[in-house]
């Protein structure tokens, strides 16, 4: 009689916390230095890497938390990263509503993905992105993936009333360049599944989905201004997580969406 109670219980429990199997991975970033970078032609770019890293990862090295399923695509940022703060969790929910959790402030915003999208591409930041597959390949986290040469460059968006204002030889574009390790066989259908859920759609506003071809990516470098960002996954695989992942607990307060135009 007690075991069958305790079995019961344990069924409960289990029922009250539903669990679905997803693909989980931990992204490493972190930025370093290029010692033997040649210097800029335009002195103004000299110390823009340093600053943009600063933006990136105010905190150094950095690890984020993916999951991918069914119910959308949940990012956690265990340290302040890509100009999230630390502790964040974005969600892109199935039905394509993208969330924001401050757990340190316990509140939460939300818009329609299309909703961040228009206001990227109002910000007029559409870079000029280019991404050749080599039929190279290497094995990152025990998965296999192929290496994708990547080159973009950014115009700017400043105002035409402003151009004139501008100092001589200011810089108006910047350029990038890289490299991207890409499976497309193991765990694609997770790679699909985020593309259903316009997880990607934010990226393809900025014009950088085809550094995103059609998989899941391991590893990814880009260099700039002397200045080197590699982020490369340490940890993946599928695994059961708790439905509750993609909701918003129940003593979270909504605040206003910085998307909200008023």
């Amino acid at each position: 009689m007690i075991r069958q109670w305790a079995l019961s219980v344990l069924l409960v429990a289990g029922a009250a916390v539903p669990l679905h199997a997803e693909l989980k991975y931990t992204l490493h970033v972190e930025l370093k230095k290029l010692e033997s970078a040649t210097p800029p032609a335009n002195p103004m770019l000299a110390g823009l890497g340093d600053m943009l890293g600063q933006q990136l990862l105010p905190g150094g090295p950095a690890d984020v938390i993916y999951i991918i399923g069914e119910k959308g695509t949940r990012v956690e940022f265990l340290k302040a990263a890509m100009g999230q703060p630390e502790g964040t969790i974005t969600l892109a929910l199935a039905d394509g509503t993208m969330v924001v959790l401050n757990p340190k402030d316990q509140t939460y915003w939300k818009t329609p993905v299309e909703g961040a999208t228009s206001a990227v591409q109002a910000a007029g930041f559409k870079p000029t992105t280019t991404a050749k597959r080599t039929g190279e390949f290497a094995t990152i986290a025990g998965v296999r993936c192929e290496r994708v040469l990547v080159d973009m460059k950014l115009d700017l968006p400043i105002p035409e009333a402003m151009r004139a204002s501008l100092p001589p030889g200011f810089p108006t574009s910047l350029s990038m360049d890289g490299e991207s390790c890409v499976t497309t066989e193991q765990f694609q259908k997770y790679a699909e599944l985020g593309a259903r859920n316009k997880a990607l759609d934010v990226l393809s506003a900025l014009g950088l989905d085809k550094i995103l071809p059609g998989g899941i990516v391991l590893r990814q470098t880009m260099r700039f201004s002397g200045v080197e960002m590699e982020s490369v996954v340490t940890a993946i695989g599928e695994e059961e997580v708790p439905v509750a992942l993609f909701s918003v607990p129940a003593d979270y307060k909504e605040v206003p969406s910085p998307f909200t135009i008023k």
